[in-house]
């Protein structure tokens, strides 16, 4: 079975296994003291009876992580920017910490170091692996909440694999994920947005900003429109366009490790030698596929634009290069994501009165505004934003807007201050209207679904 030996100062445990294949083997551990070593002696002698003995493996985290990533994406499919964020991830906040460490050595409580380590680690510390020299106010922002959450969950599912490849009998992750510490997206309101519009010069981003505050759209989404899927016919003549693709730009090295199946086109490279290349793809979800219903104002712009295109490629029909994109260069190639942002990053550097969101924050305002003034319409807002769920279009994204605020202090304060002999109108029921008490209320939304809960929390709010 088990033997003990003294080594000098310290013990070795010797005992003799088979490993996966059959094959006998021989395993020594060492120990300080002669106690924990009998302790470990016991407890071998005990896994080698009942059949739960661990064989040594000597596989590290960054070996496991880089085994693992393959399977799991060929088995969930995943889309370019999965793949790409996870091996990211793996690259930058995981394997330059706990990379080196082995599996079978990862305890409950290194994790958890590990956590508090990245809680207090500035973000872009590590590029591709390798670590990046920081300026001083580079180093004050820290990585996010929801970053280590990430990294919770990637590990936790990782190191579910590595039980069932026998290298582990438990997952090393604690049981409670690290908590996000949600952080309120700064949006616009109807008047600023409208502002902006007003002040917007640039034609591809004027559109593109429109597109999204009337659609509120993702930024690939809005780069992956073309001009088949406008409709200024549908809906009675109200007009229509179909949001059913996405544009990125990923790592050629990405498409060969990726489930193609999403992948509807490849653009042409710009540059010769380029690492990258520029994809066109299904939308997000299968819910991401929607219509939008234009407003007067949008489809009068897109018609415009529409007659601008067929000006620039009659300009010069033989150098212009038709990417058959709606958002289009003057030369006819495509407009990409990473454009929308700089150009809309410009235009906010030179109109500093307003207040600074990032592109995406315009389809946060387009959602939070559209939520606002349809009452709560829940479901009439998510057949426009693409939510595959009701809860992740109340609880992301229904900010609270200043003015909904100070309806909601006004309504306040005409109920709450209201004589008794003269009860406001708010209080009196209509004729014939059932009333019901609090007390019968909370009963009610103690079995409510979560859907129910979320228009009444979202009802409160606006």
């Amino acid at each position: 079975m088990a033997s003990i030996m003294k080594r000098g100062n310290t013990y070795s445990v010797r005992y003799n296994y088979k490993d996966h294949a059959g094959k006998p083997c021989k395993g020594w551990e060492t120990f300080k003291t002669k106690a924990e070593a009998q302790e470990r002696k016991i407890t071998v002698e005990k896994e080698l009876l009942d059949g739960t003995f661990l064989v040594p493996n000597t596989m590290t985290v960054e070996e496991m992580l880089y085994k693992w990533i393959p399977i799991q994406s060929s088995k969930h499919k995943w889309s370019p920017k999965t793949y790409t964020q996870s091996v990211a991830m793996v690259q930058n906040l995981i394997v330059p910490y706990i990379g080196k460490r082995k599996v079978q050595d990862l305890r409950t409580y290194d994790i958890e170091q590990f956590y508090a380590t990245l809680s207090q680690t500035p973000c872009g510390q590590y590029v591709h692996g390798v670590k990046q020299e920081l300026t001083e106010n580079q180093k004050k922002r820290l990585l996010s909440s929801t970053s280590i959450h990430e990294v919770h969950t990637l590990l936790k599912t990782a190191f579910s694999y590595a039980v069932d490849w026998d290298l582990i009998h438990k997952s090393p992750t604690p049981r409670e994920a690290p908590k996000i510490n949600t952080e309120e997206r700064t949006i616009w309101d109807e008047r600023t947005m409208l502002a902006a519009l007003q002040t917007i010069e640039n034609p591809i981003l004027h559109l593109a900003v429109h597109l999204t505050l009337v659609g509120a759209l993702r930024e690939g989404e809005v780069a992956g429109l073309t001009p088949e899927d406008i409709d200024f016919d549908a809906a009675n003549g109200m007009g229509t366009f179909t949001v059913n693709r996405s544009m990125q730009r990923v790592q050629k090295d990405t498409l060969a490790q990726v489930d193609k199946g999403c992948i509807l086109r490849i653009f042409p490279d710009k540059l010769e030698g380029s690492k990258t290349s520029l994809i066109l793809k299904d939308t997000k979800t299968e819910a991401s596929c929607r219509t939008i219903f234009m407003t007067a104002a949008l489809r009068e712009e897109l018609k415009q634009w529409l007659e601008r295109l067929k000006r620039e490629e009659a300009l010069d029909p033989e150098r212009y290069r038709n990417s058959g994109m709606l958002l289009r260069l003057p030369n006819g190639l495509a407009v990409e994501p990473v454009l929308i942002r700089k150009k809309f990053l410009k235009w906010q550097d030179a109109h500093p009165e307003f207040p600074r969101i990032v592109f995406h924050g315009l389809r946060h305002s387009s959602a939070t505004y559209q939520l606002m003034i349809s009452g709560g319409d829940i479901k009439a807002v998510q057949g426009t934003t693409g939510h595959a769920s009701a809860d992740m279009l109340v609880n992301t994204y229904a900010h609270i807007q200043q003015s909904s605020r100070v309806e909601l202090g006004k309504k306040f304060e005409n109920g709450f201050y209201a004589k008794p002999d003269t009860p406001s109108p708010q209080a009196v029921p209509a004729a014939g209207e059932p009333t019901i008490s609090m007390t019968a209320l909370l009963e009610l939304l103690k079995d409510a679904d979560p859907e129910m809960k979320a228009k009444l929390r979202l009802a409160l709010l606006t």
